[in-house]
């Protein structure tokens, strides 16, 4: 690529934001690394962790993580009904979302929301829904062959700065099964044409899915675009995404990014940061600078 196209000034004259794919993960009693395994009667073992990594500590820097990079928009997932409300004393933020189990969640016991983040002197949410990665999309259900709830938030946004209007759809696939993950991934390129037609739009998320999977190649032949591939400075940062049981060790590609073909993406970076012996996650935001056509 030209050296132009990594011009700062470039991107900004494009009317250029700053986008983040973040799995936050849920807020786990004692959440940390393991400090030991204990053998249990019945032969299985039992993680014991180590508390460095509970919520509690986690949010502050994952509040001044979405400050200091100057996050725009931001897809969540895993977040429970407690962790949503630490967001509430930052006032330049507007969130919305729509759980995976609504009634539990409005219950305040442990359940998902997948919420979207957005500055709001940057962007006006013009619509927001929701659907249920199953047979009947359109209310609350088990996902594909599962017994757990999986959906999708979406949101239509005008951008403030430069008046273009995009489609950002935020999910969270199920953990196992390959057949459960190519179902959903059938099901978004579905809604994703119904509810966004031929605009532009952002599809992000945990999906938990490696490129070989048979739900990304489904994303791909759709015409969903993985925004790494038309990043026009190299990558920066980790070549995988997850970091489960916060090790900082080399895992696996699992949240994605895909944009529609009128999507520039100026920069990307796998963030692996660690402050203060913590991490943000076990999973890694994924950072875009990124602009429309």
């Amino acid at each position: 690529c030209a050296a132009a196209c990594a011009n700062p000034a470039e991107s900004a004259a494009r009317g250029a934001f700053n986008l983040c794919q973040f799995n936050m993960r849920y807020p786990l009693e004692n959440d940390g690394r393991v400090a030991k395994l204990e053998k249990l009667p019945n032969g299985k073992t039992r993680k014991i962790l180590d508390g460095s990594e509970v919520w509690e500590k986690r949010a502050p820097l994952i509040k001044a993580f979405l400050r200091y990079r100057d996050v725009d928009i931001c897809g969540t997932q895993e977040l429970s009904w407690n962790q949503i409300e630490s967001f509430d004393d930052m006032g330049e933020f507007a969130y919305f979302g729509t759980a995976t189990n609504p009634e539990v969640f409005a219950a305040k016991k442990q359940n998902s929301n997948n919420i979207i983040l957005y500055r709001k002197d940057r962007f006006e949410l013009l619509d927001k829904g929701c659907f249920w990665f199953s047979g009947t999309p359109d209310k609350p259900s088990f996902t594909f062959f599962k017994k757990k709830e999986r959906n999708c938030n979406w949101g239509k946004f005008r951008d403030k700065k430069t008046g273009k209007v995009f489609y950002f759809f935020n999910m969270h696939f199920h953990h196992r099964g390959d057949d459960t993950r190519t179902e959903s991934a059938k099901l978004l390129v579905k809604k994703v044409a119904e509810i966004a037609g031929g605009a532009t739009f952002f599809a992000l998320g945990d999906l938990n899915s490696m490129e070989s999977s048979d739900a990304i190649k489904c994303l791909k032949s759709a015409g969903f675009i993985d925004a790494r591939t038309v990043c026009k400075t190299p990558l920066y940062g980790a070549k995988w995404t997850n970091n489960y049981g916060y090790t900082g060790k080399p895992q696996n590609w699992i949240d994605w990014v895909f944009v529609s073909k009128d999507v520039e993406v100026f920069k990307y970076a796998v963030l692996a940061e660690m402050y203060d012996g913590m991490w943000l996650s076990d999973h890694y935001p994924l950072m875009l600078k990124v602009g429309i056509k």
